[in-house]
C-alpha cells in the first residue's frame, strides 16, 4: 500500500510539472493561456468562423499530453523483481573438509652405510699366531621414522527430530493457507516443516529442539538472505514455532514457543496465510522460488 501511495504522488508532482511547463510556453509563444475559460472560447469562435491558426500551436499541445501520459507510465508501470544467487557467493560445503586429499607418503629407503675410505697407509698386522684376523664390526642400520596418520574427525550426527508430531505441524501450516516448501535440514534443524506466508515472510516448525539451534537456523537463512539480496533482504523475515522446547529460556522476537499442539494450532488459526491489499502473484512466484533454491541449498549443507 505504501508502495502505490508513492507512485501516485509520484505521478501527480510528474503531471504538475508538465502542465506548468506546457502554460509557460504557450503562453509565452502564442500568448494563450490554458487556465482561462475566454481563452479556450475565443479559440472555439475562430474555429467556428474557420479562422486560420498556425498549426504549431496544436502539435505543442499534443505534445506535452505525449510527453505527460509517456513519463507517468514509465513511474507507475509494475516492476518485477528477480532473486538469483550467485555461486561466487555461495559459502563452500562443509563435506569438503570432511575427506580432505590424502597425501602420498613415501617410505624413505634406508641409507647405506658408507664405505669405509682406502688409506694409503697399510695398518699394522696384528701380533698373534698366523691366520688369525681381527673380529669384524658390527653395523647397526639407521631407523626410519615413520609418519602417523591422524584420521580427520567427522562431525556428529544431527540428532532427528521426534516424528510423531512433524505430520501434524505441517498439516496445521497447509490448513491455515501456508505454502509448504520441502526442506531436509537448516543448520541443527533436522527435516524442519518451512512454510511461505503471502507477506514475504518465513515460517520453520519444529519439535523438541532448544532454542539455541533454533536461533542458528535463524541466522544461517539470514546470512543467505544477506549475501544474495543485499538490502532487499530487509523485506524477509524468518519466524520459528517450537513445540515442546526442550530447554526453557528467554524467547527472542522471532520464536515461538509452545507446550502442546493444541496451544499451536490455536496461535496459526490467529494468523492465518491471507493476501495483503498490495499482493503481486508475479512478485510471489519468485520469491518461492528464491525461497525453494535457498533451503534446497542449504539443506545439502
Amino acid at each position: 500500500m505504501t508502495k502505490k501511495f508513492d507512485n501516485f504522488l509520484l505521478g501527480l508532482l510528474w503531471l504538475m510539472t508538465v502542465t506548468l511547463a506546457t502554460t509557460f510556453w504557450i503562453n509565452i509563444k502564442y500568448g494563450f493561456n490554458i487556465f482561462s475559460g475566454a481563452h479556450w472560447q475565443y479559440l472555439s469562435e475562430l474555429q467556428a468562423y474557420r479562422t486560420n491558426i498556425r498549426i504549431d500551436f496544436y502539435i505543442s499541445l499534443i505534445a506535452a499530453i505525449i510527453i505527460g501520459l509517456t513519463g507517468l507510465y514509465l513511474l507507475v508501470r509494475p516492476q518485477k523483481n528477480t532473486f538469483f544467487i550467485e555461486p561466487s557467493q555461495m559459502p563452500p560445503r562443509p563435506d569438503e573438509y570432511e575427506n580432505p586429499p590424502q597425501q602420498i607418503i613415501h617410505e624413505q629407503a634406508p641409507a647405506e652405510p658408507a664405505k669405509p675410505q682406502q688409506s694409503s697407509v697399510e695398518p699394522s698386522r696384528p701380533m698373534g699366531p698366523s691366520g688369525m684376523r681381527p673380529a669384524p664390526i658390527a653395523r647397526t642400520m639407521p631407523r626410519v621414522n615413520t609418519p602417523v596418520r591422524v584420521p580427520t574427525p567427522k562431525p556428529a550426527p544431527i540428532p532427528a527430530p521426534d516424528p510423531q508430531h512433524m505430520d501434524e505441524i505441517k498439516n496445521i501450516f497447509a490448513n491455515n493457507g501456508y505454502v509448504i516448501k520441502p526442506c531436509d535440514r537448516i543448520a541443527k534443524l533436522n527435516k524442519p516443516v518451512v512454510a511461505l506466508s503471502y507477506d514475504q515472510h518465513i515460517w520453520i516448525g519444529i519439535e523438541n529442539v532448544s532454542q539455541a539451534d533454533a536461533t542458528d537456523a535463524m541466522q544461517a537463512l539470514v546470512n543467505i538472505f544477506e549475501d544474495t539480496l543485499g538490502d532487499t533482504a530487509n523485506d524477509l523475515e524468518v519466524h520459528i514455532c517450537i513445540v515442546g522446547l526442550s530447554e526453557q529460556s528467554t524467547n527472542p522476537d522471532m520464536i515461538s514457543t509452545f507446550d502442546t499442539l493444541d496451544n499451536f494450532q490455536e496461535f496459526m488459526a490467529a494468523h492465518p496465510n491471507t493476501k495483503p491489499a498490495d499482493y503481486d502473484e508475479e512478485l510471489f512466484d519468485a520469491i518461492s522460488t528464491y525461497i525453494g533454491t535457498v533451503i534446497s541449498y542449504i539443506g545439502k549443507q
